[in-house]
């Protein structure tokens, strides 16, 4: 039983073989040249000896020509202990992969060797040469002559000594290398082990094997679920206001229109405004409507507000917020330069506007791309600094051998295997790359059907639970029981043959995300890309079904009812801000095809994409947790050497994460404190929060400033790329599920306050906790030298000296914890403090985007009107002197505009009037030649309406803002553009509007 346990682990690589043979006598004997290196060989520290053989006296080394199965046979190590041993185990270079901690102990030298009789050993097989060194290896270099005694005594002390090289043996036709370790027995035998792998070896690799499935299976949960949350992305929030606000309203589909506006608002501006698109179907066309609003809904980003928890204090944050998305550009004196553009004086001579901040931001974002592989780029490092020689030369000699190259699954990597110019690298290098330049396009169209399939996919992938697929799983597995009773426990091993790969298939989709995202990428692109599910009703008695297509509507019923309820809320993105991307490329099959084919090329692009961000992310994870692996197993083995630097280093870290939390407890305070505060101004708030989170919307609250302040009115902006609300006061948002936030300008106008506890900017209080930081680290320094100086001065045990460390280490934390600090705590309800921030509230206003418009027909109330008549005819008869004013006005402003005109034309003479006309015309052409935009009207035109056709919101429903021109479906006819008046610069336009001037409308850009 025992031989055939042997035999088995022997086949599977467990167990290494061994045989022995007599040591025959040779012609020819080897001696080092120079034999002062083997008085040295036993010394206590040192646990392994390589060995670098070279012939003297030969111009053709017989070291490295004809060495047969030995690869290097003028390499050779000798080892006394199982440590040398199991180093040899390892991967080939582990001195890399431990950061040369594993080295400690390891000689290296290099032998210069002579033979007698001279040329002996150049004649002599490959065979007797390497007995030859074996044998030299051995026996001490012939320094010492063993006796049997004691070879003996070693063997009982666990004193062997071992002379091990590489040897490459015939595995089914596959070149193998092992270590061939040989020693003297005894009886003067000499007995050889072919070492293939120890089993805590094999267990390690394993395991090192499993991190990079695990990386592979579960890499997307590594990406930062603020890239795709919807929550965090664009969230919406309801914000009642206290004041409706009322505005008035044009809505036109023609061509050619007479009316100022403030803002104007296309097709494209309002695709996404679903209940705005419901109300302008109900209001007339082509007239002013007055409207109100009593509520705004706005998209608020997770990177502009900030939860109770968590402060913006990290120092990584901290230093991705400045110099990547460039908020350092309000800092002095950043501020004065960041805005200004690159062409300095010259910037009126060119079309487009460029400063050095839109420079800033191009140049980092470039510069992102190629410094997000940084790990990648340290594995590629690797490979080619300390694998590929070795690589080469072991393929290249399996190849002389007749054998093939042999592929290690646990030891080998897939970039050691391939090198990183093989064909699947360099695609993944080009999917990586396209995969930026999609989503940087200019064309916003491609760049967000990219984005809108990967964040719905990453979105669905956040939305699954893990718990309910369990309960899909357990739901098919009890099916029978559910529905035959006890013949289920006849049918149970029939049952779980069968329905064991749908489980394992359910398991597979929903719990690995990689292959869960190989499906919902193509499930998104077919479903953004024109994609619209023909409903048919299955009871229609007039639609002959045959019985395979019955069945397979069956199982996809099926499938979509699992799929509804793996997800915790099946509202992807799709449901809340992302559509559906329409394709225009003809009608009927061809059109049919295209649209297929497009959606299987997106499908395909964006899966390509997927799988090459996890190959390099699992080769460079991979080699990282390699690294780790081996440098712990060298800090351990190797503890009397390495523990006072480790300790040295947890110091540092354990100092580090202190000086930094510091700032971190600060301001979490702090923004507690200011939450907390913040919360007991607002109204109606607990109302809010008792609801139930189904019942209950995101809101946000605007909270009342001092009586002495007037509120800020709220604006409707649209200067910069989307629609926006400028709002003011309003300072806390509250979810569906009570999470109270603020938003993050107002949290850094709060810190600068000037109240007795405020922290203050956080760069300058990150600053502070580096400086402290780095004067620990030069203290620490200090001690390590005193330590290791008077360690070896006074041969101090390493464990002596790593407790020296220690102690003097914890210096400063005992300094801080017993010396008495000065700290003044921050105190809300002192009168300075409700000063300073009712003084920020009351100046604190930002712009929101707009996320749908919610209005409403502001019709007169009755009861209003019946009390305005009631006052007036009262007033009437009383004969207020109010009234006798009011109808005075009225008689002014009623006098028509002709009879005034009329009147200026009899006091002025005719020649006055014809200069005039002419003087107008001249005007006329003069503007029209400086005209730069087809699209748009000059001045005149827009000074020469009335003052009853200004509104506020215009929407133009004629035309889209498009690169191209409008295209109806299926065909490619284009809509004619016109010119639809805007008005920036409205207050002026309006003060210098007098009654006398007569209504023009232009038409296709001509006045008439």
């Amino acid at each position: 039983m025992v031989e055939d346990k042997s035999v088995l682990l022997c086949l599977l690589g467990l167990l290494s073989t061994s045989y022995a043979f007599d040591v025959p006598k040779r012609n020819c004997e080897l001696k080092p040249v120079d034999e002062s290196f083997a008085k040295y060989m036993d010394n206590p520290g040192i646990t392994l000896n390589e060995f670098y053989f070279k012939m003297k006296n030969y111009s053709q080394d017989p070291l490295y020509h004809n060495t047969g199965e030995n690869y290097k046979l003028w390499r050779w190590h000798r080892t006394r202990t199982q440590h040398g041993r199991t180093l040899l185990m390892l991967s080939f270079h582990y001195d890399v992969l431990s950061m040369t901690i594993l080295t400690i102990g390891v000689e290296p030298s290099e032998v210069l060797l002579q033979d007698n009789p001279f040329g002996c050993f150049g004649n002599i097989t490959v065979d007797e040469r390497g007995d030859l060194l074996r044998e030299l290896i051995l026996n001490d270099f012939y320094v010492t002559k063993k006796t049997s005694s004691q070879i003996e005594y070693e063997s009982h002390t666990m004193r062997v000594v071992f002379a091990c090289n590489s040897v490459v043996k015939n595995y089914h036709g596959y070149g193998k290398f092992i270590n061939r370790c040989c020693n003297l027995e005894p009886n003067g035998q000499l007995l050889c082990t072919d070492q293939v792998e120890d089993a805590w070896i094999t267990l390690l690799y394993v395991c090192i094997t499993l991190v990079k499935v695990m990386v592979f299976l579960f890499g997307p949960l590594m990406i930062p679920s603020h890239m795709y949350d919807v929550s965090y992305m664009a969230s919406q929030y309801v914000v009642k206001l206290q004041q409706e606000l009322k505005m008035k309203l044009f809505v036109t589909e023609s061509a050619q229109t007479s009316v100022r506006y403030k803002t104007r608002l296309t097709i494209q501006d309002i695709s996404e405004w679903t209940k705005f698109q419901e109300v302008l179907g109900q209001f007339p066309m082509d007239e002013v409507i007055p409207i109100k609003i009593q509520e705004l809904k706005i998209k608020v980003k997770g990177k502009r507000v900030i939860p109770e928890n968590e402060p913006p204090t990290g120092l990584l944050r901290t230093l991705f917020d400045n110099l990547v998305r460039c908020k350092v550009k309000t800092l002095d004196p950043f501020n004065e330069c960041c805005d200004r553009s690159v062409y300095a004086k010259f910037e009126p001579q060119f079309k487009h506007k460029c400063t050095w901040h839109m420079c800033a931001q191009t140049f980092i974002r470039v510069l992102m791309v190629f410094l997000i592989p940084i790990p990648f780029y340290m594995r590629i490092f690797l490979y080619y600094q300390f694998e590929e020689g070795e690589l080469l030369n072991r393929r290249n000699f399996s190849k002389s051998q007749g054998l093939s190259e042999y592929y290690d699954f646990y030891r080998t990597n897939i970039i050691q295997h391939l090198s990183p110019t093989h064909g699947i690298f360099i695609a993944a290098y080009v999917f990586y790359f396209l995969a930026f330049v999609s989503i940087a396009l200019p064309s916003k169209r491609v760049s967000e059907k990219v984005k809108s399939i990967a964040r719905c996919s990453f979105q669905d992938m956040l939305n699954v639970e893990r718990t309910s697929v369990l309960q899909v799983l357990l739901r098919i597995g009890l099916w029978p029981f559910k529905n035959w009773g006890l013949l289920a426990l006849l049918t149970a091993p029939v049952y779980t043959c069968v329905m064991a790969p749908a489980c394992s298939l359910i398991f597979a989709v929903y719990c690995l995300p990689t292959i869960y995202l190989t499906y919902r990428l193509f499930y998104h692109a077919r479903n953004k890309i024109d994609y619209k599910e023909q409903n048919v009703d299955d009871e229609s008695p007039l639609i002959t079904r045959k019985p395979s297509v019955v069945k397979i509507k069956k199982i996809k019923k099926n499938i979509t009812k699992i799929d509804k309820t793996v997800h915790k809320r099946l509202m992807s993105i799709s449901e809340n801000e992302e559509h559906i991307f329409p394709c225009t490329w003809g009608s009927g099959t061809i059109y049919n095809l295209r649209r297929f084919m497009v959606q299987i090329l997106v499908g395909v692009f964006c899966v390509s994409c997927l799988y090459s961000f996890i190959l390099l992310a699992v080769e460079a994870t991979g080699i990282f947790v390699e690294i780790m692996a081996f440098t712990m197993m060298g800090i351990i083995v190797n503890a009397g050497s390495t523990l006072r630097y480790v300790s040295m280093a947890l110091l540092v870290l354990v100092y580090m994460h202190d000086c930094y939390n510091n700032v971190y407890e600060s301001y979490l305070t702090f923004n507690k404190a200011v939450i907390d505060d913040i919360m007991d101004r607002v109204e109606d708030l607990k109302t809010v929060a008792s609801l139930p989170s189904s019942m209950q919307e995101s809101i946000g609250f605007t909270v009342k400033p001092v009586e002495a302040v007037d509120r800020i009115p709220t604006a409707f902006m649209f200067d910069k790329t989307e629609p926006r609300w400028r709002i003011g006061h309003l300072l806390l948002f509250l979810d569906s599920f009570d999470t109270p936030r603020i938003p993050l300008r107002l949290f850094k106008k709060l810190c600068e306050v000037r109240v007795h506890g405020a922290p203050g900017p956080v760069y300058i209080n990150l600053l502070r906790a580096t400086g402290k930081f780095f004067i620990i680290v030069v203290f620490l320094f200090f001690v390590m030298i005193v330590v290791m100086a008077f360690g070896n001065v006074h041969q101090i045990s390493s464990t002596n000296q790593t407790l020296a460390t220690l102690a003097g280490g914890f210096v400063p934390m005992l300094l801080k914890n017993i010396l008495p600090r000065k700290s003044v705590k921050l105190n809300l309800k002192t009168l300075s403090f409700k000063g300073q921030i009712d003084e920020v509230i009351c100046e604190f206003k930002q712009n929101w985007p707009v996320c749908d418009l919610v209005i409403e027909k502001d019709e007169p109330d009755p009861k209003n009107d019946d009390e305005d008549q009631t006052s007036d005819i009262a007033d009437e008869k009383i004969g207020s002197p109010e009234l006798k004013r009011k109808k005075s006005c009225e008689s002014i402003l009623d006098a028509k505009p002709e009879d005034k005109e009329k009147e200026k034309e009899k006091e002025k003479p005719k020649e006055n009037i014809l200069e005039k006309y002419m003087k107008e015309n001249a005007e006329w052409k003069n503007k029209d030649k400086d005209k730069k935009d087809g699209n748009g009207t000059d001045d005149s035109a827009r000074n020469s309406i009335v003052d009853e056709n200004f509104v506020d919101l215009f929407v133009d429903l004629s035309v889209a803002e498009t690169s191209v021109p409008w295209q109806m479906h299926g065909s490619t006819e284009s809509i004619a553009s016109a010119s639809m008046l805007p008005d920036s610069d409205f207050v002026t336009m309006e003060s210098s509007f007098t009654d006398t001037m007569p209504q023009i409308t232009v038409v296709n850009g001509d006045r008439i």
